[in-house]
């Protein structure tokens, strides 16, 4: 029966059709170009969703999986566009401020594991970055990676569909780059065609934690640890929040405040919304 169904689909996909009659039941069913078209998961677990069932709520009805890239929630055209890549932790959240504050169009570009579906180094869930996206009122873009992915090939499929779909210019790849010298260069380097800009590099770490705190009041958000952290005399579980006196110990342990060496990583998450695990 899945033979058919899949044949089915193509074929109603290739006809230009939104919709085949299922042999089962009778009932019509939506292609994925016709979901797609929606611009979002409904969470409906629906048969063919193209965005991996990345709204639905309960595991044991999330069976969908991401073939390649995908746009979500976005609404405008014809306009200049800053593509924030997105790890779901708080430099990002702090680049993503920085953005705000300039009165730029975002949208945010997330590559994850497309068989664990979690950011790969940050170990975060994309439903919690769908979750994200949607808590900030912004645009996600959502490119799984499949063992042996070309990355770079992988992320210009999903900077194409961005333009394509949006109809606008990407003025700017944004990363949330810290002071590490060699990764800023990295990316100079293989996106030639795009302006770099990390607009937290060689900042303050005063600063920025500053304004990280303040951000986290008046958004009531959370910051936690999405990856375990290991201290001189104790390991900090993933779960664990990043706090002022968190970022004291990690001082007094001559390690970096901000995490940027790779100590561990964080999620920044809205404290009264329910986080997937």
């Amino acid at each position: 029966m899945s033979t058919d169904i899949d044949e089915l689909h193509r074929a109603a996909c290739a006809a230009g059709r939104d919709t085949y009659i299922d042999p089962a039941s009778g009932y019509q069913v939506l292609t994925s170009k016709a979901l797609l078209r929606k611009g979002s998961c409904c969470g409906n677990s629906c048969r063919h969703c193209p965005y991996g069932h990345i709204n639905v709520g309960d595991p044991n009805l999330t069976k969908q999986s991401m073939a390649g890239p995908v746009l979500m929630n976005w609404s405008g055209k014809d306009q200049n566009i800053d593509v924030l890549f997105w790890s779901g932790g708080k430099d990002s959240f702090l680049a993503l401020d920085h953005l705000i504050q300039e009165n730029k169009k975002v949208i945010l570009l997330t590559s994850f594991g497309a068989l664990t579906s979690r950011v790969s180094i940050q170990d975060i869930h994309i439903k919690n970055i769908a979750k994200q996206a949607e808590f900030f009122k912004l645009a996600l873009c959502l490119v799984p990676l499949s063992p042996n992915t070309d990355y770079k090939a992988s992320i210009q499929e999903a900077l194409d569909l961005i333009s394509t779909q949006t109809g606008a210019h990407i003025e700017r790849l944004v990363f949330g780059d810290l002071h590490l010298q060699s990764i800023r260069q990295w990316r100079v380097d293989t996106w030639p065609q795009y302006l770099i800009y990390t607009p937290l590099f060689d900042v303050p770490y005063e600063k920025l934690l500053s304004n990280l705190w303040k951000l986290q009041k008046n958004m009531d958000l959370e910051i936690t640890l999405s990856t375990e952290l290991a201290l001189p005399h104790e390991v900090l579980a993933a779960g664990a929040s990043y706090t002022q006196d968190l970022v004291k110990k990690l001082q007094e342990s001559n390690l970096d405040a901000m995490l940027e060496n790779g100590e561990a990583h964080t999620l920044v998450f809205p404290r009264a919304w329910k986080k997937y695990q």
